[in-house]
């Protein structure tokens, strides 16, 4: 995944656009992935989640040390 400083990606993402940016359908990314991340509630019915929350996740399962101190609150 690129780095996001050079990524058109943005830092906020609904489900929807969470599930494109790790290639993967909104069902799977619903039931599956967005269990395991913290889900930001924006409004009173928007939910979005974090790109580096993604990135996180996604280095986790791949067996990489995050880049950051994330630790999931979830688990």
């Amino acid at each position: 995944m690129p780095d996001g400083s050079t990524h058109p990606w943005p830092a906020l993402m609904r489900a929807e656009t969470a599930a494109r940016y790790l290639d993967v359908s909104k069902t799977t990314f619903l039931t599956t992935i967005a269990p395991e991340l913290r889900e930001i509630t924006v409004g009173k019915r928007v939910k979005a989640f974090r790109r580096t929350d993604l990135d996180n996740w996604l280095d986790l399962k791949a067996g990489i040390k995050p880049k950051s101190d994330f630790k999931n609150p979830w688990h």
